[in-house]
């Protein structure tokens, strides 16, 4: 079994068909972003300024910003992605530089607390047979004087998460468990995550029980992955940024075509065939507004006249009146208490039927436990349905 780590569940959770192509198909793509780039030349710096510090060497807020210059400078290439077409890559520049900035005013001269490690490498196992083997990366792990151990995760990212956010984020809750397997004598442990851009920081605490539900929990999506048979694409926001729009069949063609000439665009069969295929149903929506309207003023002509035949140049209608006996549906009032009627009268297998469409989506989400959806597999099969649907373009897909 390969090892795992955060990135890697992540991406999965995020797409599977990304993963796939990432992690099993081993296809690399030389793509990358302006925040990932931000990201790196920050974490370095803040990485040289401890590593400095260790060594009684406190850097000067203009040695810090030199040195994120410089970073900035012999890293960048002309490749890197800037998706926010408003901005360059000089606000990101400077974005950067007021970080280093907050966050050195913040805690310079660095001596409230011990550096263990910077950019600390990993590497251990969720459970006590060593099958399911966890890496991680900690950006810095840290003693206070009173002996609690922080681990400390940089963040540059223009979102700010609420408490209850960093109180459920998985990833430096594995760190824990794997900081605590390393030294057993650590007891206590802060999690803390350093939001540069908002200069706030954010800390959660968590319980022996919480971590070892936490290991289960990445051991069963660890065990679903390993089980896979199939990848399918996972349509998000966040496939504006995926690296793989050529080999995803929910972008392919945007892939294929926005790169065409606006006359080759407009006659490629996919864009004819979808343009006339919106053409017709919204013809047909028309019709079908159209009908009902008819069909409404048939029936009250009918009522009025005290008519059931209505006969037009080469038609006639048939208006039929009919009473027809209804039960309070799924949701509505008074179906618990109906349902309770019946079942209490003994006679609900007389009038139940199984919901298929519900028992699909309990297996498909995997709701049920693994012995409960095999059992029901044995009556299930798959078949093949093709089905159309229209939705309008978002901005920025034209």
């Amino acid at each position: 079994m390969p090892v795992y780590s955060h990135t890697q569940l992540s991406v999965y959770e995020e797409c599977p068909l990304k993963y796939k192509l990432r992690y099993l198909d081993g296809i690399k793509r030389d793509t990358e972003g302006i925040e990932g780039f931000l990201g790196n030349i920050v974490h370095e710096t803040l990485k040289k300024c401890y590593d400095d510090a260790k060594l009684a060497k406190v850097n000067t807020l203009d040695e810090l910003l030199t040195c994120y210059d410089d970073l900035w400078q012999k890293d960048w290439h002309d490749d890197i992605v800037i998706t926010k077409k408003d901005l360059t890559a000089d606000h990101y520049h400077a974005l950067g530089r007021r970080m280093i900035k907050t966050y050195y005013q913040r805690h310079a001269p660095f001596d409230k607390d011990v550096t263990i490690a910077t950019e600390m490498r990993i590497r251990f196992s969720l459970d006590d047979g060593g099958k399911y083997q966890f890496q991680g990366l900690i950006d810095r792990l840290s003693r206070t004087p009173d002996g609690v151990h922080h681990i400390n995760d940089y963040k540059t990212s223009a979102y700010l998460p609420g408490q209850e956010d960093v109180d459920n984020d998985r990833q430096l809750a594995l760190y824990q468990i794997g900081v605590q397997r390393k030294w057993p004598d650590i007891k206590e442990v802060r999690l803390v995550w350093h939001y540069l851009a908002f200069d706030r920081e954010l800390v959660s605490i968590r319980s022996a029980e919480r971590l070892a539900a936490l290991a289960g929990d990445t051991i069963r999506l660890i065990d679903e992955i390993e089980s896979a048979g199939d990848f399918p694409p996972r349509e998000s926001n966040l496939c504006e940024w995926c690296e793989y729009p050529d080999l995803c069949p929910n972008r392919k063609h945007f892939y294929t075509v926005e790169a065409l000439p606006l006359n080759e665009y407009l006659n490629e069969p996919g864009v004819v065939l979808v343009n006339r295929y919106a053409e017709l149903r919204e013809k047909a929506r028309e019709i079908e507004d159209e009908t009902a309207k008819v069909k409404e003023a048939l029936i009250e002509y009918a009522r009025r006249e005290g008519v059931t035949v209505i006969r037009g140049s080469d038609r006639k209608a048939r208006v039929r009146f009919s009473q027809k006996l209804k039960f309070p549906g799924k949701n509505e009032p008074g179906r618990e208490a109906l349902d309770n009627a019946i079942i209490q009268a003994g006679k609900w297998l007389e009038v139940s039927q199984l919901d298929t469409t519900a028992l699909t989506r309990v297996v498909e989400e995997g709701l049920w436990d693994r012995e409960i959806v095999d059992e029901v597999m044995k009556f299930g099969r798959f078949e093949e349905t093709s089905t159309v649907y229209l939705s309008k373009l978002k901005e920025g897909d034209e």
